[in-house]
Order: structure tokens, then sequence, then C-alpha cells
């Protein structure tokens, strides 16, 4: 039975973006699974007392760059979104939640809105019904369906769940990996969690 990796994400976090596309070629080979953990980074940041990198500007000016020499290494297209990092990105991860009993869908919806948010020409603004709706049409993902996730009892109940769970476990911030009870932050450290996870 192939072991699992824990990704803990939210759409608001461009080195999640990296992480995403990074993670294919990290476990190549690697007889282990993927599970997906839309959580909210701004609960995560209060529960634990952490700040936004881009919030601190010395660290924002730094992370800029960084980012541009990061998407270039995996060949990413990149800009930055305008609306970063003021941005609600709760509806979307609540319809990332819904979609987990299809994890090839949810793959996809993942990439499309990452993609939308942080590389596309037209930054896509995360709690914009219409532009959720437009998004979904190019990309062949029901706008309905979609919007009603977004606004879901249950899936309000799953992304919180998985936001406790993310701190419980030990995140302070995103991406956050974990391999059992280990947790790697970053996604330069996917080889870490790699190698934990041939080891486990």
């Amino acid at each position: 039975m192939p072991k699992t990796l824990d990704f803990f994400f939210d759409f608001i976090s461009p080195f999640s973006y990296v992480a995403f596309h990074a993670l294919p070629g990290h476990l190549e080979g690697v007889d282990a699974g993927v599970a997906y953990r839309p959580m909210f980074l701004g609960a995560v940041m209060k529960a634990t007392d952490n700040r936004p990198p881009g919030l601190v500007p010395v660290k924002g000016v730094y992370m800029s760059k960084d980012l541009e020499r990061c998407c270039r290494r995996h060949g990413l297209g990149f800009r930055m979104n305008p609306h970063f990092p003021l941005m609600n990105t709760r509806p979307l991860l609540r319809a990332a939640c819904g979609l987990a009993d299809n994890p090839d869908e949810q793959r996809s919806f993942i990439e499309a809105v990452f993609r939308h948010v942080w590389a596309e020409p037209e930054p896509l603004k995360t709690d914009d019904a219409d532009q959720v709706r437009g998004m979904c049409e190019r990309e062949g993902f029901d706008p309905a369906r979609i919007l009603a996730l977004s606004e879901d009892a249950d899936t309000k109940a799953a992304m919180k769940a998985n936001t406790d769970e993310a701190v419980a476990r030990g995140a302070f911030g995103a991406p956050s990996f974990f391999v059992g009870d280990e947790l790697f932050f970053g996604h330069d450290r996917l080889d870490y969690a790699v190698e934990a996870l041939q080891e486990a």
C-alpha cells in the first residue's frame, strides 16, 4: 500500500503554487500518494502568532525576487497578483475540499486555481463570483457546482477541520508537508519529505 504525503496549502501562498508543481518530480519513482489538504492560512498564522513575509518590508522585497527564481527553476509562469496579500481564498479552498472524493478532479481544480491566481495574465480575485465563474467555464468545471461548494456547510467544516488539524500537527505556514507526524515546511524541503516517505 503506498504511503501518503499530506500537503497542506492555501491558494494565497505563492510558494504553495511552486510546491504543487514541484511535487511530481520529487515523487517520481516513489510509491507514495498525495493527500491535498486545503487550509485557511490566515487562521494558521493567527493561531501560531506568525506573520506573512509579505507584510515584513525587507522579507517582501526578497520574497518577490526569490519567487521569480523558484518559478524559473521549475519552468512556471509567474506574475504577482495585485490582490495579494489581502486575498480571501476561503471560497475556493472550500470548493477544493468539496472535490476530495474525486482526486483527479480535485487536483485539476487546484492546478487551475493556482495558475489563475499566480500565472495567467488576468489575475483571479478569489472571492469574486463572476471571476470564479469565468475561470470555471474556461477550465471545464461546472460553475454552479463550484460556487455551491464554496458556500456549503460541509465544505466549510472540512476546511476548518483541515486548518485545525494542521495547527495541531505543528504547521505554522504554507506549504506544509507531513509524513506521519513529521513536518516539512516549504517547497525547498520536499527532498527531505521524500526521504522520510522512503524510510517510513
